[in-house]
C-alpha cells in the first residue's frame, strides 16, 4: 500500500465533492455560492480523513514515500516504471496544457477529439454553474431530463463558482485526473499498464515505417487510442479511470489475495460516487467486485464496502438513468461495428497484438491454474467478447468505454503470464506490436500539425453573455443547432442543440426540430411553433444566417429586440 495515501484521499476528495454537491443541488434547487463551498469543504475532510486511515492502515507495511522532490522519488522507481510515467507526465503537460489556448480574439483546442466534445462540456459547467435548476434539464434538448453522468462537470462547476477562473480551471481538472491516472495505473499494472494504457492502439500506425509519414493513423480503425480518443475529450475518465483503478487494485488485495487494502468505507465512497461521474465504469466494476467476492470465496470481506455503497450508488444510477429510462438505449448489434470488413482482418488492424497475447495468458493461467489471473482474465474477456453483440448505447462505438477496462484488466496477466516468460527479444517485440501504433497517434497528436480547431470566439461570447446576463436560465432559447453556440457556452439552455449530441445521448428530438425549423424560418404559425416548442427567446446571429438562409425573418418588424450589435440580436417571444 505504498505511496496510495495521498490518491486515496484526493480522489475521496472528489467522489465525496461530486455526491455532497448533487445532494445539495437537489435539495437547494440549484447550485449555489453555499452548495459550492459546502460541497468542496465536505470533500476536502472526507479527502483528509481518507489519507489518514489510508496510512494507519498502511503502517507497517512498507514505509512511507519519503522523497524530497518529483525527481528523486522517480529516480527512486524501476527504470521501466519511471520512463512510462515520464512519458505520461509529457504528453498529458501537452495535452491538457493546450486543451484551451487563445491565439488572438479566438480559443483554441490542440486535439480534434476535443472540437465537438468540449463545447458541450463547457456548456453544462457554465449552466450548473449560472444557477440552472437542479437536477437540471438538459440544455441540448426541451422537455428531456438530463441522462449524463455529470460529476467531473459537477466538480468544474463547483469551483467555478467558488472563484476559479474558467479557463484555469479546465487544464487544471485534466492534469490533476493524468496525475492521478498515472499513479493510479501504475499502481494497478505496472509501466505495462502506464504505457499500455498511453500507447493503445493496434496495427493502423505501422505504415509510418514505409510512409516515413508520421500522422495521427487513429482515424482509421474503431480502436483508436484510448488515451486521445478517450480519457482526454470524455472529461468523465478524469476521475473515473483513476477511481476505477484505485478499487480495482484494492479489491485484488483484499478479495483475491487476502492482503491489506483500503478501509471499506473509503471503498464504498469511491464506489458509491462513481455512477454519477461514469455510468460505464461503475457498471464494470461492480461486475468484476461481484465475481471476485464469489469466485474468491469472500463475501463476508465484500460485505463493509457493499454496504458503504449501496446506498449512494442507487441514488446515483437512479438520476443519471432518469429512473433507468436509460437501459431502453441498450440493444443487440451483433458484430459491434465491423460491418461489411473481413472480421479476421478487423480484429488484426484494430488489436494487433493484444488479443493474441490476451488468449495466451488465458490458456497459461487455466493450464496453470492459476486463480488470481483466471478471474481478472476471465470477466474481463467475457465481457469484452459480448460487446461485439450488444451496444450500450446507441453509437456503438461507444462500447469502447467499456472495452478499456477489459483491456486495463488484462495487462498485468499479460505481463506477468506471458512477457515474463519471454526471452529479452521476443518480450521486446511483443510490446513493440502492442505500443507502437499508439504511440505514432500520441506523437502525431501532440505536434499540433493538425487543423485549426476554433472553440469560440472570445469577443463574440463576451457580447452574447453580457446580452443575456439578465435573463434567467429556466428560458430556452431559438438558436441554431450548433455544436458551438455561443448561447449554449454562455450557460443559457436552447431548444435543440447539435444533432450529433442529441442521437448519442438517445434523445428522438424529431418533433422539436421540425417546430424550431419553422420558427427560424419564419414559416406561417411560426409564433404558434415557438410555444409549443417551449422557446421563449429567439437568437439570430451569423450561424442563423447560413443555417437558415431563406428566412422570412418576421420578428425584425413585429418585436424591439433585447439587446443586439455586431453579434446578433436577441428577441422575446413571450
Amino acid at each position: 500500500m505504498r505511496g496510495v495515501t495521498r490518491l486515496a484521499g484526493a480522489l475521496v476528495f472528489a467522489s465525496t465533492a461530486v455526491w455532497v454537491g448533487a445532494c445539495l443541488a437537489v435539495l437547494n434547487g440549484a447550485v449555489s455560492s453555499w452548495v459550492a463551498w459546502a460541497a468542496l469543504l465536505s470533500g476536502a475532510a472526507a479527502g483528509a480523513v481518507a489519507a489518514w486511515r489510508t496510512a494507519a492502515a498502511a503502517a507497517g507495511d512498507v514505509p512511507a514515500e519519503t522523497a524530497a522532490s518529483l525527481v528523486a522519488w522517480l529516480q527512486g522507481l524501476p527504470k521501466l516504471e519511471a520512463l512510462a510515467l515520464t512519458a505520461f507526465a509529457v504528453v498529458s503537460l501537452r495535452q491538457f496544457g493546450w486543451l484551451l489556448f487563445a491565439r488572438g480574439d479566438l480559443l483554441l483546442t490542440l486535439l480534434p477529439n476535443n472540437y465537438g466534445d468540449l463545447p458541450l462540456h463547457w456548456t453544462y459547467v457554465q449552466h450548473f454553474a449560472g444557477g440552472a435548476p437542479f437536477w437540471p434539464e438538459s440544455p441540448i434538448a426541451v422537455g428531456e431530463r438530463l441522462r449524463y453522468p455529470l460529476g467531473v462537470d459537477l466538480l468544474t462547476a463547483l469551483l467555478v463558482v467558488v472563484g476559479v477562473g474558467a479557463r484555469v480551471v479546465w487544464p487544471l481538472l485534466g492534469l490533476a485526473g493524468a496525475a492521478a491516472a498515472a499513479l493510479a495505473l501504475r499502481r494497478w499494472g505496472g509501466a505495462l499498464a502506464v504505457a499500455g494504457f498511453l500507447f493503445s492502439g493496434g496495427l493502423a500506425g505501422f505504415p509510418l515505417l514505409w510512409t516515413g509519414r508520421l500522422l495521427d493513423y487513429q482515424d482509421a480503425v474503431a480502436w483508436k487510442n484510448l488515451y486521445l480518443a478517450l480519457f482526454v475529450p470524455q472529461r468523465g475518465f478524469l476521475l473515473a479511470l483513476p477511481v476505477g483503478l484505485l478499487l480495482l487494485w484494492s479489491w485484488r488485495r483484499r478479495l483475491l489475495r487476502g492482503e491489506a487494502a483500503l478501509p471499506a468505507w473509503v471503498e464504498g465512497v469511491l464506489w458509491g460516487s462513481l455512477p454519477l461521474v461514469h455510468l460505464h465504469t461503475f457498471l464494470l466494476v461492480s461486475v468484476v467486485y461481484a465475481v471476485w467476492a464469489l469466485g474468491g470465496r469472500r463475501l463476508e470481506a465484500a460485505g463493509p464496502t457493499l454496504a458503504w455503497a449501496v446506498v449512494p450508488a442507487t441514488w446515483g444510477v437512479w438520476q443519471v438513468s432518469d429512473g433507468f429510462r436509460a437501459v431502453s438505449l441498450v440493444g443487440w448489434q451483433p458484430g459491434w461495428v465491423i460491418g461489411d470488413e473481413n472480421p479476421l482482418v478487423f480484429l488484426a488492424v484494430n488489436f494487433g497484438v493484444f488479443l493474441p497475447l490476451a488468449l495466451a495468458a488465458l490458456a497459461l493461467a487455466w493450464r496453470e491454474r492459476r486463480r488470481e489471473e483466471l478471474l481478472v482474465l476471465g470477466p474481463a474477456l467475457a465481457v469484452f467478447a459480448a460487446l461485439f453483440f450488444v451496444r450500450l448505447a446507441p453509437w456503438a462505438w461507444d462500447n469502447t468505454k467499456v472495452m478499456l477496462w477489459c483491456y486495463l484488466l488484462a495487462l498485468p496477466p499479460i505481463g506477468s503470464l506471458v512477457l515474463a516468460r519471454l526471452r529479452r527479444p521476443w518480450a521486446a517485440l511483443m510490446v513493440v506490436g502492442l505500443l507502437f501504433s499508439g504511440a505514432v497517434s500520441v506523437t502525431a497528436a501532440s505536434l499540433g500539425r493538425g487543423p485549426r480547431l476554433e472553440v469560440l470566439s472570445l469577443s463574440e461570447y463576451d457580447a452574447v453573455c453580457a446580452a443575456l446576463a439578465s435573463r434567467p436560465l429556466t428560458e430556452r432559447v431559438a438558436a441554431a443547432p450548433t455544436f458551438n453556440h455561443p448561447v449554449a457556452l454562455c450557460g443559457h439552455p436552447l431548444v435543440l442543440g447539435y444533432g450529433g449530441h442529441l442521437w448519442s445521448h438517445g434523445i428522438d428530438a424529431t418533433e422539436v426540430e421540425r417546430g424550431l425549423k419553422a420558427v427560424l424560418g419564419g414559416a406561417p404559425g411560426w409564433r404558434e411553433e415557438a410555444r409549443a416548442i417551449g422557446a421563449e427567446l429567439l437568437f439570430w446571429g451569423p450561424r442563423e444566417d447560413v443555417a437558415y438562409p431563406d428566412s422570412l425573418r418576421p420578428w425584425e418588424g413585429e418585436i424591439e429586440p433585447l439587446a443586439s450589435g455586431w453579434w446578433g440580436r436577441v428577441y422575446p417571444l413571450d
